[in-house]
């Protein structure tokens, strides 16, 4: 009886790299289970604290280190003023932000955030959606103000003549443009404007007969319109829908009062197109008919050159004065007015204030200015259930590196964490999605695939304990 034999296997060079290969392929792929999983088992539960958002966008990128989370050096004008501030909590400069400085308890600073992208059209469109560029579902991707828009539908009252979203003075030939509806449909996109120009849907009184006429013209034009060759109706159903809510704006009695600006406001706010748009965007929360999200632009912050001259326009102090002036008074003014069942509308007003990154460290560049920084910048939240007076988050000593994220990921915040932050305010579940889109790819509200990595987005917890 032959003896059994005991094989041995052997490792040839080639099957050496075919396992090596698979399980280095495992190794890197595994991290995409993760985040995945957790959002698939992760329940979500929004706060709720507030019911309206207004978004001050500090078009350009702010420099961190010359604003909120300020770093002195040799470069530093003498004439800034540079105090301590709030019992030794805060160093600003004061010549820029005087009254600001008076309402740190309604602030809370974070300074642990960054940015995905370095250029401004890209990254003012993430800033406004949340969401990776993508060339293929850019026409789909609704913004952020859109979805609030779309949340808010059924909160809407019988009587409500205010479209939902609203955005002044972002400046349309530069940048990412202003992001819409996308998927969604057209009327919980914005309604835009420039504060500076004539408002065209306010009608004159000489001119409301005549408006009337063209308008019941109009009507009696599109009886029995005929459907689209390709036999949808969509379209014409969309142009409808976006003139029958222009024209319940226009018939509103109240809607002149709404866009009315004073003159002694006026000055208080700054007298900046930041400031008109500041009291514009009380005056549509304060209605309460209908606004749900402000976008306001601040534009002139992209100081690449002569960023401390006086003599240049724009820059550092004309900027920080006009954000002091018209910020302070956005406080003021929605921590004294009431909402109609008797709360401060600054505790239902949740208010964001941010660029789409910042600006580079130390010394001034060669232009006298600072360029374009992704790694650090730093966000101001308040109302809306937001417990100001507080700093959250830290960078290095050159204010261009974020070394304490402030919160519990225990990374740094981004825009995502941001939307979630501001969706859980308003009471809207962030982890929702939309099917029924063009590409027939879901909409997440949001994703946990940023650009370039997986993350775990979550709100800011830290700001409302």
């Amino acid at each position: 009886m032959e003896e059994a034999m005991t094989r041995t296997p052997q490792l040839t060079r080639r099957g050496f790299i075919r396992a090596g290969a698979a399980t280095a392929t495992c190794f890197c792929l595994s991290p995409m289970m993760d985040p995945l999983n957790l959002q698939a088992a992760r329940k979500v539960n929004p706060r709720g604290s507030a019911d309206y958002c207004i978004f001050l966008f500090l078009d350009g990128g702010p420099s961190q280190i010359d604003t909120f989370d300020f770093k002195e050096g040799h470069y530093t004008p003498a004439d800034f003023d540079v105090r301590t501030v709030k019992s030794g909590m805060l160093k600003l400069p004061y010549a820029l932000f005087p009254r600001l400085s008076e309402k740190l308890d309604d602030l809370a600073i974070v300074r642990s955030v960054e940015a995905w992208e370095a250029g401004h059209s890209r990254a003012q469109y993430v800033l406004q959606v949340a969401h990776p560029v993508s060339p293929a579902r850019r026409a789909e991707m609704p913004s952020l103000g859109a979805v609030v828009a779309y949340e808010m539908e059924a909160r809407r009252k019988p009587g409500d003549f205010l479209p939902p979203f609203v955005s002044m003075n972002y400046n349309i030939t530069s940048g990412a443009g202003i992001v819409g509806a996308g998927c969604l449909d057209p009327k919980y996109g914005p309604l835009a404007f420039n504060t500076q120009e004539s408002r065209h849907f306010l009608l004159e009184d000489g001119e409301r007969e005549r408006f009337l006429r063209r308008w019941d013209l109009l009507s009696r034009l599109e009886q029995g319109h005929p459907v689209s060759s390709s036999g949808s109706s969509r379209p014409i159903e969309e142009f409808r829908s976006y003139y029958g809510e222009a024209h319940s704006i226009m018939m509103a009695p109240e809607v002149r009062d709404v866009f009315k600006l004073e003159t002694e406001e006026r000055k208080r706010y700054g007298s900046s197109a930041l400031g008109d748009a500041c009291i514009l965007g009380r005056n549509l929360i304060a209605a309460e008919a209908g606004t749900r999200y402000v976008f306001i632009t601040h534009d002139g912050w992209d100081l690449h050159a002569k960023a401390y001259d006086k003599t240049s326009t724009p820059n550092q102090y004309t900027l920080g004065r006009e954000l002091d002036a018209a910020f302070a008074s956005l406080l003021t003014d929605l921590s004294q007015r009431k909402t109609k069942d008797g709360q401060a509308l600054l505790d239902r007003t949740l208010i964001v204030c941010m660029g789409e990154f910042g600006r580079t460290v130390g010394d001034l560049t060669v232009n006298k200015g600072r360029d374009h920084h992704r790694f650090a910048s730093t966000s101001l939240f308040a109302g809306g259930g937001v417990r100001g007076g507080r700093i959250i988050g830290a960078t290095d000593p050159t204010g261009g590196k974020v070394v304490d994220s402030g919160w519990s990921q225990k990374r740094s915040i981004y825009i995502e964490d941001i939307a979630a932050t501001m969706y859980s305010a308003l009471g809207i579940d962030w982890s929702k999605k939309i099917t029924n889109t063009p590409s027939g790819r879901a909409f997440e509200y949001l994703e946990p695939v940023s650009g370039t990595t997986f993350l775990k987005v979550d709100e800011i917890a830290p700001l409302f304990v």
